[in-house]
């Protein structure tokens, strides 16, 4: 899926590589949520799955396990993100349109990226969802 960095997330970045204002956290958090999430604040400003049934943020550590980088063209880089598994149990689930890439499992951290579901998903009990994270920075 193509992953639009979110300004927050760029944000996020130069303050980390280039004035050290924030850290590198040691695990990152993929979810699911009913919004576009480029027209969004931030983390707090996501209508995210009712955590129930299933659902949790899935845990990316922040290591070149889980993420693999490898360049695409002369200037370009890419980070891949393992792929993450959503299972409904319990009750169904709203409709999911967007996956976004946050530092916490809560809402006190910083939206890096987001990308649109091919379709909305509406999970009902037993079924999965399977995303992961492509993003390509181009020079």
């Amino acid at each position: 899926m193509p992953d639009d960095v979110v300004e927050e997330g760029l944000e996020y970045i130069l303050e980390t590589a280039f004035t050290e204002l924030q850290n590198v956290p040691a695990n990152f958090y993929m979810g699911l949520c009913e919004d576009e999430v480029l027209e969004t604040d931030g983390l707090a400003d996501l209508t995210e799955l009712a955590v129930a049934n299933g659902y949790a943020r899935q845990l990316i550590a922040s290591d070149d396990t889980d993420f693999t980088e490898a360049g695409t063209g002369t200037n370009d880089r890419k980070v891949t993100t393992t792929t993450e598994t959503f299972t409904c149990a319990g009750a169904s689930w709203n409709g999911a349109l967007y996956a976004f890439l946050g530092t916490t499992v809560d809402d006190t951290g910083k939206l890096i990226c987001g990308a649109a579901l091919s379709s909305e998903r509406f999970l009902d009990p037993s079924d999965t969802l399977q995303v992961s994270f492509v993003i390509t920075l181009t020079g």
